[in-house]
């Protein structure tokens, strides 16, 4: 053991080890070198140690107070899963809950929680998450929004929401290479801008039309839902390394994982439509009243086109664009001047 006082603000101590191995202490007085007395520092090497893999870069303990030794007795706590545990993991997010442990949880627990952070480059060959797509959505007519020409099917561009839960595996293909693959539902929301145009299905094709004058429109959204299959290649700069977060407290362990870097890719899916509804919400008389009617209204019954994603560090954006049309040929709804329109659906938002 060796001792240094090179930077009369600190004190540091080395301590040499087999292998040439060596555990440093900085300290900013001699005070609080003799302060570490009241650690457990025992425990906190093997907490440490359950965490510590080829694929940590660094770590680092950020709340030191509950490795302070209160009681003569410490308790050792194991980071292994058990069967009896209840482990939930959404987007970033890993909890594991103990219930025979959570059955004697109190606020005291949480004060002494125990928290580490580091980086992993490790990647699994092929890992699995659950991830939410929430965004806005509208359609393009020849490449061009409806609202351009002021068509009674305009969608309201803040309203028209799209939303898909999505079951995503990520397999590692090599360098910077990932492949991102799985299922998902996802409901498109079209809100029409001009809530006085009601959606109807016509005897030959999609119908808007304009309600009568004592009607006063409040609401006309056209919903339809798909159960989806996509391929994304990624092209993942940080090479699939996170920054992970671990808090134990009790019978609670939650881990935070943080993607680091920037990333890209551009894949497809195809998906089959499932169900399909109207809402019209108007007032009559100045009563609120609301229909709702379930049909086709001659949606495409599949649908597949191109996905692009963007990533940096924790945010992800996507945008969605179907090649085939809403509406089957010829049964969409006519432009201001009488054609056939062939509608297709795009869509924007954020991953979570």
């Amino acid at each position: 053991m060796t001792a240094e006082a090179g930077d009369p603000k600190q004190d540091t101590v080395i301590i040499e080890l087999n292998n040439n191995s060596k555990i440093v202490i900085v300290t900013k007085s001699r005070a609080d070198l003799a302060g570490l007395e009241n650690y457990d520092i025992n425990q906190m090497i093997k907490d440490l140690n359950a965490q510590l893999s080829d694929s940590v870069e660094y770590m680092e303990i950020s709340d030191g107070k509950a490795y302070v030794n209160d009681d003569d007795e410490v308790e050792i706590k194991d980071w292994k899963i058990n069967d009896d545990e209840v482990r939930i993991k959404l987007g970033g997010v890993e909890v594991d809950v103990d219930p025979d442990d959570v059955d004697d949880w109190d606020e005291d627990d949480w004060e002494d929680r125990k928290k580490v952070t580091y980086e992993a480059d490790r990647v699994d060959r092929t890992s699995h998450h659950f991830n939410i797509d929430i965004g806005l959505n509208n359609w393009l007519d020849d490449g061009e929004f409806p609202d351009a020409n002021n068509s009674p099917y305009s969608v309201k561009p803040f309203g028209s929401w799209y939303v898909g839960l999505n079951s995503i595996n990520r397999t590692w293909v090599g360098g910077p290479m990932f492949l991102e693959w799985g299922l998902g539902i996802n409901w498109y929301n079209w809100k029409l801008e001009d809530a006085d145009y009601i959606i109807e299905e016509g005897s030959e094709r999609i119908e808007f039309n304009q309600v009568p004058n004592t009607i006063s429109g409040q609401k006309s959204k056209l919903t339809a839902s798909y159960i989806n299959a996509s391929v994304v290649p990624m092209f993942d700069f940080s090479r699939g390394r996170r920054k992970i977060t671990s808090i134990e407290s009790g019978g609670v362990k939650i881990k935070k994982y943080s993607r680091k870097g920037f990333r890209f890719g551009v894949g497809g899916y195809a998906g089959y439509r499932i169900g399909s509804h109207t809402k019209y919400v108007f007032k009559d008389g100045g009563n609120k009243e609301k229909d709702k009617e379930r049909d086709n209204f001659y949606l495409e019954n599949f649908r597949y086109g191109l996905r692009a994603q963007v990533g940096w560090k924790g945010v992800e954006l996507f945008a969605t664009y179907d090649l085939n049309e809403v509406f089957s040929p010829n049964r969409g709804p006519l432009d201001v001047d009488g054609n056939n329109t062939k509608l297709q659906a795009v869509s924007f938002g954020i991953t979570l």
